[in-house]
């Protein structure tokens, strides 16, 4: 169950959904699982500095994108790792960005602190 949120200044001539899904298609195989169980959202980011620079769109080098990856507790760090790097990769490779040029931090759902299927999962 892992979702992808990505923030993101505008992109020229991207297709999202096409990245989007290329992301959760790639990231669930990485896990064995399937694409239906991975989610990503995207939002445009209207204001964005580093320091002073604002651009209105992303450049190749800088603002990266701000992604966070959410999956179920208990995955070995080795397979967060893989996942973390998965995401930038993949994000890079789409967005036609210098590699590494993504930003993305992991957090885990804790159980009896999440709900979805109409309960909280224990």
């Amino acid at each position: 169950m892992p979702i992808v949120r990505i923030e993101a200044l505008a992109q020229p001539e991207i297709d999202l959904e096409r990245v989007l899904g290329s992301l959760c298609t790639e990231l669930a195989a990485l896990l064995g699982e399937r694409p239906e169980g991975t989610w990503a959202t995207w939002e445009t980011l209207e204001h964005y500095v580093e320091g002073a620079q604002g651009p209105a769109a992303q450049p190749r080098s800088t603002h990266p994108p701000l992604v966070t990856v959410t999956a179920f507790e208990g995955r070995p760090p080795e397979q967060v790792a893989a996942m973390l790097s998965l995401v930038a990769d993949v994000l890079a490779r789409e967005l036609s960005l210098e590699p590494g040029n993504v930003f993305v931090t992991y957090e885990e759902a804790r159980r009896g602190r999440l709900y979805t299927g109409g309960q909280v999962v224990e």
